[in-house]
């Protein structure tokens, strides 16, 4: 059976992604305008998720802390008024998450053993889903203004818990209507987004059972 060891990032990822989804609600209701602090809780919130790479990989470690770096300095500069680095900072965001996903859902996938740090490692992709998603959607408002109903043209960080709301409510397609993408290419985005909530539950789900039964027979 497969311990979990420091090697396996997954909980410190839960952690981070879990910190800062709440950290974005609680900023939301009780601290609207605070953009400073958002963008300083996204850094802290996903750089405890590096803290959790495996030791050995080196690379990964030092490409996320750049990117972190390199989103920090941008969404710092964006709060002076000669510069708007907002595309640059998201993009950053956006690269860091598609990499994150692509590490945790490798692990998760070519893992042999069905353990805690495994449905863990599932539960986290989902999210990271979200998360990315809710990016593309800042990158998109970001480009074109009037890309949603239901959300203003604003500064991304005063946007960034409506979009994250918005990205897991149709990455499980529940559709409250209270949000509705405007323009084709958002909605291209919106759709595909569902397809691959629909997709991603199916297909792990499959995957742990008959990676489960394979264990049983082994055992």
């Amino acid at each position: 059976m497969k311990t979990v060891s420091k090697d396996d990032n997954f909980y410190f990822l839960l952690v981070a992604l879990l910190g800062l989804l709440f950290s974005s609600a609680l900023m939301q209701q009780l601290f609207s305008g605070g953009q400073k602090t958002v963008l300083a809780l996204i850094i802290i919130c996903l750089g405890v998720s590096i803290v959790g790479v495996n030791n050995q990989q080196k690379f990964y470690r030092n490409w996320y802390s750049f990117l972190l770096i390199l989103a920090a300095i941008s969404g710092s500069m964006t709060f002076f008024d000669e510069y708007d680095l907002s595309l640059v900072t998201l993009f950053a965001l956006l690269v860091f998450l598609l990499s994150h996903t692509h590490t945790a859902l490798k692990q998760v996938m070519l893992s042999e053993y069905v353990s805690k740090n495994q449905i863990i490692g599932s539960i986290c992709v989902y999210l990271l889903i979200g998360v990315t998603w809710a990016i593309i959607y800042l990158i998109q408002i970001e480009l074109f203004p009037q890309a949603f109903n239901g959300i203003e043209a604003k500064p991304w960080l005063d946007n960034l818990f409506s979009v994250v709301y918005f990205s897991f409510i149709t990455l499980t397609t529940l559709g409250y209507g209270d949000i509705t993408p405007a323009l084709p290419i958002p909605r291209f985005f919106v759709f595909i987004e569902s397809i691959l909530g629909s997709f991603y539950l199916a297909i792990m789900v499959a995957s742990l059972v008959s990676h489960r039964l394979n264990q049983t027979q082994h055992q």
